[in-house]
């Protein structure tokens, strides 16, 4: 561990010098982790380690010896993976999956596959490794014995709770009690990595390709004839992004067989610009792409008024199973969701499927949003908070892509008390509108109010760009150096 892990223990009174040196000493010859050591010496209590865990990192931990967990959870996510990785799922309330990782460095990474694997948003809390492993071990068993939680060791008599600890909680004397209820953590932002698959050489003009479309010991080969006669049709527009050029060619010879008219993008970016400059009938869009990831891509997408009707069918070889299918299809507007390796036949028929579903649908009166989003900006504004949340989501059924719903949703459940709520919906407006400063200045106010500084410090960073004047950029700046200064 670092010397500031080392400064924060002294600091806070944590342990003693003399403590601390045995414990350095003994973390020296075993490899465990510090305050796991001074933790296993009896020189803290997990509470005041979990608090200096905390406060080194500047997010919420969790004392696992003063929780109570309801095992049911535990099957969102698989013991191999809990043990991998040394994450334990905690509870799902406020509709995020709370989950508790030794590992804070690896805390972006983490979320994002749980979130995936999931499909729901995780706040994500530190804890000491040595006790996290543990109660993996002792949970996971007491949910093959069939029993409906697992208790701490110091956990107060009650329903599921997990005790919260704060950056800046200081230790608690013996006599008192640790217990918060579920609702103080968030995550780290997600980053998707930007690969690609191999390259590979042209294909000829009506020669019979065998490829496999895919990648893995377990790829399939498909023959494909490229010299069929083409279904008739009118000529409609295909986007096809795929950074592997094998692949971009494969799929816009089967597509122009069939009569459509075919582009063709290597990476997110050129994907994004040949939209905007002439929206296509439908984009056939790779999961991983260069530049910009392809998720991002369909975010976009479905942000911009003038693109969100777009149909979207994602590709991947990556992301697989129906939880991924599912967030893209409710999270990222994708209207289908392909697997590779495919055949290509399945993938033409699909792409006409989407078409005649999307043409049907938007030949039929659409029904507007804003009348609902106006009703419930009207119902906030007179306080009747109940009616306006009722509005608001009624309004995201029709158009799940508007900022502002989410926005003004975000703001009626923050009144009704519903934070996590208020901090999920503050979160998927700024994702559809990264700029929108009221958005981001609400979103870092609920992260400072709910213990996340560096969640706090890193969303006023963004709204200080997004500032409209001076003024405001200054307020901006006190409160980040504020922040900083905590």
């Amino acid at each position: 561990m670092s010397a500031t892990t080392r400064d924060l223990l002294l600091a806070r009174g944590t342990v003693s010098p003399e403590a601390l040196v045995r414990a350095e000493a003994e973390a020296a010859r075993t490899g465990r982790p510090l305050l796991d050591q001074v933790l296993a010496l009896g020189a803290a209590d997990e509470h005041a380690l979990v608090a200096v865990l905390a406060e080194l990192h500047g997010v919420p931990g969790v004392d696992l010896s003063r929780s109570t967990l309801a095992t049911d959870v535990l099957g969102l996510v698989p013991r191999p993976v809990c043990e991998a990785d040394a994450i334990l799922p905690l509870s799902t309330e406020g509709g995020r999956l709370h989950l508790a990782i030794a590992s804070p460095g690896d805390a972006a990474r983490i979320v994002a596959e749980v979130r995936f694997v999931t499909g729901m948003e995780v706040s994500a809390y530190v804890a000491l490794e040595g006790p996290l492993r543990r109660v993996t071990q002792e949970a996971y068993e007491a949910l093959a014995g069939g029993q409906s939680e697992w208790r701490g060791p110091a956990a107060a008599a009650g329903p599921g709770r997990i005790a919260v600890v704060l950056p800046g909680d200081l230790p608690l004397p013996a006599e008192e009690e640790a217990i918060s209820e579920v609702g103080e953590g968030d995550l780290e932002p997600i980053e998707e990595p930007d690969e690609g698959l191999p390259g590979g050489a042209p294909l000829e003009e009506g020669e019979v390709i065998e490829i496999a479309v895919g990648e893995g010991e377990d790829e399939i080969l498909h023959e494909v004839a490229m010299g069929a006669d083409p279904a008739p049709s009118d000529r409609r527009r295909v986007l096809v992004v795929d950074d592997e050029p094998e692949i971009r060619q494969l799929v816009e010879k089967a597509l122009a067989a069939r009569d459509f008219e075919v582009e063709t993008a290597s990476d997110g970016e050129e994907a994004l610009a040949r939209v905007q400059k002439r929206p296509p009938n439908l984009v056939l869009l790779d999961a991983m792409l260069p530049k910009i990831h392809g998720f991002e891509v369909a975010r976009k997408l479905r942000s911009d008024v003038r693109t969100r009707g777009v149909p979207i069918v994602m590709m991947t070889a990556i992301y697989r199973g129906w939880r991924f299918a599912q967030d893209a299809r409710e999270t990222y507007g994708a209207e289908d969701y392909i697997e590779k390796p495919f055949r290509l036949d399945d993938l033409l028929r699909r792409v006409e499927a989407v078409l005649e579903a999307t043409s049907a649908r938007q030949s039929e009166p659409s029904a507007s949003a804003e009348p609902l989003l106006q009703r419930g900006r009207e119902m906030l504004q007179a306080g009747k908070v109940a009616d306006a949340v009722s509005a608001l989501e009624e309004a995201l059924a029709i158009d799940p892509f508007s900022a502002e719903a989410h926005y003004q949703l975000a703001k009626a459940l923050r009144l009704r008390g519903e934070h996590f709520r208020a901090m999920t919906a503050f979160e998927r407006s700024v994702e559809l509108r990264p700029k929108s400063f009221p958005a981001l200045r609400s979103l870092a106010a609920l992260y400072t109010e709910k213990g996340f500084r560096r969640k706090a410090a890193e969303t006023l960073e963004r709204a200080l760009a997004a500032a409209p004047d001076a003024t405001t950029r200054e307020a901006i700046k006190s409160d980040l150096l504020e922040l900083l200064g905590a």
